[in-house]
């Protein structure tokens, strides 16, 4: 749990700096992107890395299969909570998004804090992406290795 306030503190600190620097630019062309595309991302990263766990999956089986006394459970749990942290920024976004178009909610500093939140979501979802993405090289690796094992 340390670890995941660790981890959303940080991507808020990021996002933060990252939405100064915007606002210091004078440039709202991310926010405006992420306003109008950020679900549509972020499903399409739920996708991307559904599709990507079903490719490891299907790796763990086939190791599985030559040496079952391997113990994959955090592997597999891993998994399943990444796509669980997916939908729940999905939902969060969506969230977000509509306090930001809200006409009768208003409270200072609005606009900026639901920025730096639309950031973080981002920010965070790219991470689980990356995660996943090193997982499979990682699948790779062991494969490899058992390959090699066995000469």
């Amino acid at each position: 749990m340390i670890n995941y306030l660790k981890n959303i503190s940080f991507k808020l600190i990021l996002a933060g700096v990252v939405v100064f620097i915007c606002d210091s630019l004078e440039s709202t062309i991310l926010y405006k992107y992420l306003n109008e595309n950020l679900i549509s991302l972020l499903l399409t990263l739920l996708a991307i890395n559904t599709a990507t766990s079903g490719l490891i999956a299907s790796k763990i089986q086939d190791i599985l299969l030559e040496i079952p006394e391997i113990d994959f459970k955090s592997t597999i749990k891993e998994m399943k909570l990444s796509l669980l942290e997916q939908i729940v920024l999905i939902f969060f976004s969506i969230s977000t998004l509509v306090l930001n178009y809200s006409k009768i909610l208003y409270f200072e500093h609005k606009e900026c804090i639901l920025n730096i939140v639309s950031v973080a979501v981002l920010l965070y979802s790219i991470e689980i992406l990356w995660d996943t993405g090193k997982s499979v090289f990682i699948i790779i690796e062991e494969i490899q290795n058992l390959k090699d094992s066995k000469k």
